[in-house]
C-alpha cells in the first residue's frame, strides 16, 4: 500500500463524546520518529454549545503537560451523509492558533464539517522530554460525536513502520 509506506495513519479517537466530562482527550501519539501530524476531524452533529480544541504535548501518554500551537482549516461546507456540499473538499484559508488559545468550534456553525489540524514535531516541548501529542475538547455542555484519523509524516519511511501508539 503506497500511502502506508508514505505515511502512518492512526484512528486517534472513534466516536469521542462531547457529552464526557471535562477534558475529552485522544489516544496520544509518540512524535519521536514523525516531522508532523495532521489531524483529519470529522466533526459530528454538536448541540447546546462550543467546544474548545486544545492540542498537547507530555512526557507521557495522556499528559497534558504544554499546549502547543497549530494551523486549521475547515471544509467549506457540510459533509453529513445525504447533503454533502460541493464544496465540502476544499479547504477554506488556514489559520494558526497560539498555543495557549485553542480553537473554539462553534457548534451553530460548524457541525458536520470536516476540520484539518496541523502540528509540526517541532512545536513540542521535546527539551523537557515531551514526545507525546494528543488533542483534548473542552465542552462545557457541548454534545455530539468527533471522530479522529492522525496522519503522520515519517522521519523514516517503509513499508511495515512502528507503531505510533
Amino acid at each position: 500500500m503506497r500511502l502506508a509506506e508514505e505515511k502512518k495513519i492512526v484512528l486517534v479517537a472513534s466516536a469521542l463524546d462531547l457529552n464526557g466530562a471535562d477534558p475529552q482527550t485522544t489516544k496520544g501519539i509518540n512524535m519521536k520518529g514523525f516531522h508532523r501530524c495532521t489531524f483529519l476531524i470529522d466533526v459530528g452533529t454538536m448541540g447546546v454549545a462550543n467546544a474548545t480544541l486544545k492540542v498537547h504535548s507530555g512526557a507521557t501518554d495522556g499528559a497534558l503537560t504544554s499546549t502547543v500551537a497549530f494551523k486549521y482549516a475547515y471544509g467549506g461546507a457540510t459533509s453529513i451523509h445525504g447533503s454533502t456540499g460541493t464544496s465540502s473538499d476544499v479547504l477554506a484559508a488556514e489559520t494558526t492558533v497560539t498555543a495557549a488559545t485553542g480553537l473554539v468550534i462553534t457548534q451553530a456553525t460548524y457541525p458536520n464539517y470536516l476540520l484539518v489540524v496541523e502540528v509540526e514535531a517541532d512545536m513540542m516541548d521535546v527539551n523537557n522530554s515531551e514526545e507525546w501529542l494528543m488533542i483534548s475538547f473542552t465542552t462545557g455542555s457541548s454534545t455530539g460525536l468527533v471522530s479522529i484519523f492522525a496522519v503522520l509524516e515519517p522521519r523514516y519511511t517503509g513499508n511495515l513502520s512502528a507503531t505510533a501508539l
